[in-house]
C-alpha cells in the first residue's frame, strides 16, 4: 500500500512540474478569479502548502489538512485588497469521532460602483454592487496511520448589479507521511465543477426581429452570455520537517502547480517554528514559471498564547508583495477552544 501510494505521489509531482517550452497560458479563460487568492495567512505566507496546510483554511487548499486537528478551531481573516475590494474567509472545523469536519466561507467584495448609461450619457444617480462568495463543507479523516483524504463541497455564486451565476464545486486532497523521517506528501485538486454562466435582468434588452418593417412587436430578449470553467488546479506538494526538537522547528517545502488557466509553475517555501511553536516565521515565492505572474513573494509572522488549558489563540500576519498595483497586508485570528 504505502509503496503504491508513494508511486503515485511522485508520478504526479513529476507531472506538475515538468514544463513544455512551448505553453499557451490560458490567462482570463476562467471565471470566478477570486478561488485563486491566497488564503490563510500561514499557508500564503508559504506559498507552498500542499503538504503542510493545518488549519480551517485547509478546506479549500487542501482538505485533508483537515484531519491534523485535534480540538475545534476557527479561523477569521479580513484583508483589505485594492481599492474598495475586501477579501473575507471564515472557517471552524471540529474533531469528530472518527475525523474532522468543517464549514466555510469565503467573499471578495467589490464595493459599490455609480451606475453609468450610454442613455443618461453619464452618471444615472443610482448605484449597484458586486461580489463573489464560495461556502461549503469539509471533511477529513486518516484512513490509515500515515494517510489521510479529505473533500470539500461548495456553491460558487457571483453576481453584479441584477445578473448572476452560480454552480456547485468540488475539492479533493491526500496527505502522506512518509517513512524518511519528516517528510511528506501532499496532493490537491480543487475547484472541480460545471460552468458559470452569467444570467438576470440586466441582460434582457428589447428586440426588432424584423428591422425592414415599421410598427412591429418588439419582444423581450435574452442577451446571450459564454459560460465558463471555474480555475481547477492540481498541486503536488513535498514538505521536509529539516530541523525538529522541542524549541525549533524548520520545515521546507515545494509545490507543483498545474492550473487550466495558465502555464505550469513551482512554488517555494518554508517556516521556522520557534519556543515550542509559540513563534513562527514564514517566507516563500509563488508561481516560478509563469512569466505573467505578478506575485513576488510573501512573508509572514506568526504568534501562540495559551489563555487556559482548553483555549489558545493565535495571530497571523502576512507580507504580500505584487509587481504593480501595490502591496498587500493580510491579518488572521485563530482560535482553539
Amino acid at each position: 500500500m504505502k509503496k503504491i501510494i508513494l508511486s503515485l505521489l511522485v508520478i504526479g509531482i513529476v507531472f506538475s512540474t515538468e514544463r513544455a517550452e512551448a505553453q499557451l497560458s490560458k490567462v482570463g479563460t476562467t471565471a470566478a478569479e477570486f478561488l485563486r487568492i491566497p488564503v490563510g495567512a500561514r499557508s500564503s505566507a508559504m506559498s507552498a502548502y500542499a503538504a503542510t496546510v493545518n488549519d480551517p483554511s485547509a478546506m479549500i487548499l487542501n482538505p485533508a489538512g483537515l484531519a491534523d486537528l485535534e480540538q475545534n478551531e476557527l479561523l477569521v481573516e479580513v484583508t483589505d485588497w485594492y481599492l474598495d475590494i475586501t477579501h473575507t474567509y471564515m472557517g471552524v472545523a471540529v474533531p469528530t469521532k472518527k475525523g474532522v469536519a468543517g464549514v466555510h466561507v469565503l467573499a471578495l467584495n467589490y464595493g459599490e460602483f455609480e451606475e453609468t448609461t450610454a442613455e443618461a450619457q453619464g452618471l444615472t444617480g443610482r448605484t449597484f454592487d458586486a461580489y463573489s462568495i464560495t461556502f461549503g463543507i469539509s471533511y477529513a479523516q486518516y484512513l490509515i496511520p500515515q494517510f489521510t483524504i479529505g473533500g470539500t463541497a461548495k456553491v460558487v455564486y457571483e453576481t453584479i448589479a441584477k445578473s448572476s451565476a452560480s454552480t456547485v464545486a468540488f475539492d479533493i486532497g491526500t496527505m502522506y507521511d512518509t517513512p524518511f523521517y519528516g517528510v511528506r506528501f501532499g496532493v490537491s485538486v480543487t475547484n472541480f465543477g460545471s460552468k458559470l454562466q452569467m444570467q438576470g435582468n440586466d441582460l434582457i434588452i428589447s428586440s426588432d426581429p424584423d428591422r425592414s418593417n415599421e410598427g412591429n412587436y418588439e419582444p423581450d430578449a435574452n442577451l446571450a452570455t459564454d459560460a465558463f470553467d471555474l480555475p481547477l488546479m492540481l498541486k503536488v506538494g513535498l514538505a521536509w520537517d529539516a530541523v525538529e526538537s522541542e524549541n525549533v522547528r524548520a520545515t521546507l517545502s515545494v509545490d507543483g502547480n498545474n492550473p487550466t488557466n495558465n502555464v505550469q509553475s513551482i512554488s517555494i517555501g518554508g517556516e521556522v517554528g520557534l519556543l515550542n511553536e509559540q513563534i513562527q516565521i514564514r517566507a516563500g515565492v509563488p508561481y516560478i514559471g509563469q512569466e505573467d505572474s505578478i506575485e513576488k513573494f510573501n512573508a509572514g509572522l506568526g504568534v501562540k498564547y495559551q489563555i487556559s488549558d482548553a483555549l489558545k489563540i493565535g495571530f497571523n500576519y502576512t507580507y504580500h508583495g505584487y509587481k504593480y498595483l501595490g502591496d498587500v497586508n493580510k491579518l488572521s485570528i485563530q482560535i482553539y477552544f
